[in-house]
């Protein structure tokens, strides 16, 4: 029988291919550089954003480096089919942004898993959305037959209380919150809870970056504990399994005790966008709305049309990538290893994929907070303005509430301890406020 293994295109990579001395070596070279010639250069030629610090340029810079570095981004269109994306997922996993464990002072987090059984499993009634719809009803069906087999899949969750949220002495022990604080159960019969989807183009971001400190911000700010799903990434795995896996994490949510009305969903970058997608699904299926949405830097078009892709380069830590290019976020998440063609960017525009080409008419309130010098600007102002102009007037708060923060790059609340990401936070807790009421409510329930 024929051999009818592929052969794969060998593609000069940055960073460790596989774990050993000579690996970190090569990853500790690549940092140091960036943070050496960022240094030199803050002092040599003035800091390039002037209200930054130095510490906020050396971290902007290693992450443009980082993304604009770890992957050949040269690499033609036509060599697509031939790249082992399989071994690509391997070597993002492996080179990932290191994560930052939570501190006492910052919050507590747990991680569990929710199984995919029967009951979570349901079919999507997603016509409106032709070949993405019937992509996601075959992940459910998938899911569907292993936990039949007995083999349910699961997807690890995570649970954060940041450390200013405990609203009384009763809800301490001597090292932390009450241990009930960290299980995804109703602490009461109206508890409000933020559920947060992690950004990072579709590829990083779990468990990875500053997330759980983000999260952990939140939390203390709004008073609400925050609960997020760890998706599968691409591009091992590709779309709609993030989507569908949030999906299966809000609707597990629901299935504890959690009602609809007490829920903020919340979602940076590529988290947002899921948000944003998730209550399409919600509409479509005629479920029952969340309270809000609070989306920071929501990557709403994964076709980058805006003109902020050209006019703001070099201010964000973004890189401008093009299309055509196999190593393009929106190509790894969408069909890696697939030619890039007009069918396909046809296929983008699709609501679930790029929420802006949607219709936002009856959607939940919205704070979308974004930053002056991102990339993705143009588009998420292009969402603002459809969605208002989409929105009921008749509603009791401000359905979008968009705040625009100077010098600040894509998702700049990652890098938490900026004084423009602690008004942010605060922006977060009016808002939270203003649609779940919860200064009376959410105190009740939990003491």
């Amino acid at each position: 029988m024929a051999n009818t293994k592929p052969e794969y295109v060998r593609l000069p990579l940055r960073l460790k291919t596989k774990e050993g001395i000579w690996g970190r070596l090569k990853n500790i070279m690549f940092i140091a550089s960036g943070v050496s010639q960022t240094i030199a250069s803050y002092y040599w030629y003035g800091p390039m954003v002037p209200t930054w610090s130095l510490r906020f340029h050396i971290i902007n810079n290693i992450l443009k480096k980082y993304l604009a570095e770890s992957l050949p981004h040269n690499t033609p269109n036509e060599l697509s089919e031939q790249i082992d994306f399989g071994y690509i997922a391997e070597y993002i996993k492996m080179n990932n942004l290191p994560s930052r464990a939570l501190t006492e002072d910052i919050g507590h987090n747990k991680e569990f898993d929710i199984t995919v059984d029967g009951d979570t499993c349901m079919e999507y009634k997603l016509s409106r959305y032709g070949v993405s719809g019937d992509k996601i009803n075959v992940l459910a069906e998938e899911d569907l037959k292993r936990a039949n087999y007995g083999q349910p899949r699961r997807v690890s969750c995570q649970i954060v209380v940041g450390s200013e949220f405990q609203r009384c002495s009763g809800c301490r022990t001597a090292v932390g919150p009450i241990p009930k604080m960290l299980e995804p159960e109703p602490l009461g019969l109206e508890e409000r809870i933020v559920v947060h989807f992690h950004g990072g183009a579709y590829c990083v971001g779990e468990r990875s970056l500053t997330h759980l400190h983000v999260y952990a911000r939140m939390s203390s700010s709004t008073g609400l504990r925050v609960f997020s799903p760890n998706y599968r990434l691409a591009p091992q795995s590709c779309f709609p399994s993030q989507l569908h896996d949030c999906f299966l994490a809000y609707r597990d949510l629901l299935r504890r005790g959690f009602k609809p009305g007490n829920i903020l969903l919340s979602g940076d970058s590529a988290g947002g966008a899921l948000a944003i997608a998730l209550v399409f699904v919600l509409r479509e299926m005629q479920m029952e709305m969340p309270a809000g949405l609070m989306l920071v830097s929501p990557w709403v078009d994964s076709t980058c049309s805006g003109a902020s892709w050209r006019t703001n380069q070099g201010r964000d830590y973004l890189p401008a990538l093009n299309l055509e290019n196999p190593f393009h976020p929106t190509r790894m998440f969408y069909a890696a290893g697939r030619r890039f063609s007009k069918q396909m960017l046809e296929e983008l525009r699709c609501p679930l994929v790029s929420p802006v080409f949607g219709d936002l008419s009856k959607m939940p309130p919205m704070l979308i907070q974004i930053g002056q010098n991102e990339l993705l600007h143009d588009d998420i102002c292009d969402f603002a303005d459809k969605a208002k102009k989409q929105a009921d007037e008749k509603s009791e708060v401000p359905v979008v509430l968009l705040e625009v923060y100077e010098d600040m790059p894509h998702a700049f609340v990652l890098l938490d301890f900026a004084e423009a990401a602690m008004q942010a936070f605060e922006g977060m807790n009016r808002f939270a406020k203003q649609v779940v009421h919860l200064d009376s409510a959410n105190k009740k329930s939990l003491c």
